[in-house]
């Protein structure tokens, strides 16, 4: 398999996206305990943006008003999740907070069914209770 190829595999990006976080989870909790979860919000924001935006830009197409719409719930979803992160993170260990907010894929997953009709077979809803119940581990 090529370089170019592998790029092309969705299992790539989760992968790369799954490391990414996983520095972004320490760092986050490294930076709300020196400046606050506010500050540190805004500024992860600005760098974020600044260095995401030229690769992004690059494959932008305005499609129309309508076409976008689904971006609200996406881009608030997203900022006020962080944000709420950030403000666990602040709180409590990043141990048990970063494995605990991942039950967000439990959401994800049955609002996948419920909106995009995808499958919920025997396999994921096993996922699913062993997301919740390491969830649960963890938080205790």
């Amino acid at each position: 398999m090529t370089l170019a190829e592998l790029w092309q595999d969705w299992r790539v990006s989760v992968f790369l996206a799954c490391l990414c976080w996983g520095v972004w989870g320490v760092s986050g909790k490294v930076a709300v305990a020196r400046l606050g979860w506010p500050t540190a919000m805004v500024l992860g924001w600005v760098v974020g943006v600044l260095a995401v935006a030229p690769m992004a830009l690059r494959g932008f197409r305005w499609q129309g008003v309508w076409a976008a719409l689904p971006v609200v719930p996406y881009g608030l979803g997203g900022a006020l999740g962080a944000m709420l992160l950030l403000r666990a993170l602040e709180r409590g260990p990043v141990s048990v907070v970063l494995p605990v907010s991942e039950l967000w894929l439990v959401v994800s997953t049955l609002l996948a069914v419920v909106f995009l009709g995808e499958e919920l077979t025997w396999t994921r809803g096993l996922g699913l209770v062993l997301v919740m119940a390491g969830a649960g581990l963890l938080a205790r």
